[in-house]
């Protein structure tokens, strides 16, 4: 039996992609949250603590806030076979043991970010190398996933350095185009399609003739800088 703790963002995307062959079961304390999980996935159920007593697998998709509170409450309902799959980005393997007494505890980060995951129906989640026993059963569970081999502060990391690279483009941008007096409806469309239509096709090699000289000019520019040092 596996049981999704937590009912944001993170645990629809994992129910989204999550093979349908078994009922699931989500715990969490946002009754709200959780009756809209249950009415969204068909084969997935209100899980109680007789739940978490039953469970073979959890998956604690739940912020780093949210782990002390709920392990400190709730590990003696786990039984000692149980394995836990920690998702938190900013939570150790090391940090989770300590909660969790005598459980197996499994890092699988998400490297990515969980709405556009939900929305795409695959993605990318990480296991480090020394749980690689994991990969075929959770490639198994997750069948549009890629299970790929990475320890997890590289999935911190990138997911750090992605984020603000992100938040500052989309802040320069912004002001950039109310600068020039870019109408509201236009700056919305250059976010929702320019922006993403141009990552898109720079990551696929396929920029067009505009795109392929800016591309061309900043990779250029930023080889001259390291020559310079």
């Amino acid at each position: 039996m596996k049981v999704i703790i937590g009912s944001g963002r993170l645990a629809s995307m994992l129910l989204t992609v999550l093979k349908k062959d078994r009922t699931t079961y989500v715990f969490g304390r946002n009754e709200q949250t959780v009756d809209n999980l249950v009415e969204q996935f068909p084969f997935v159920k209100k899980a109680s603590e007789a739940n978490l007593r039953e469970a073979k697998a959890i998956f604690l998709c739940l912020p780093k806030s949210g782990y002390e509170d709920f392990l400190i409450k709730y590990d003696h309902c786990l039984q000692k076979e149980v394995t836990v799959y920690h998702m938190a980005t900013a939570v150790t393997e090391d940090e989770v043991k300590q909660l969790c007494v005598e459980k197996k505890v499994v890092p699988l980060k998400l490297a990515g970010h969980a709405i556009v995951a939900k929305k795409e129906k695959k993605g990318l989640l990480a296991l480090p190398a020394h749980h690689q026993r994991e990969q075929g059963k959770l490639a198994s569970w997750f069948p549009t996933m890629q299970i790929e081999i990475a320890g997890e502060e590289e999935v911190l990391l990138a997911n750090q350095l992605g984020t603000e690279a992100a938040i500052k483009m989309s802040v320069e941008l912004g002001n950039l185009l109310k600068a020039n007096e870019v109408t509201e409806a236009i700056i919305k469309q250059t976010f929702d399609q320019t922006v993403h239509g141009v990552i898109d096709s720079y990551q696929t090699n396929d920029l067009g003739g505009f795109a392929r000289k800016i591309a061309d000019r900043l990779q250029q520019k930023g080889e001259q800088e390291n020559e310079n040092g």
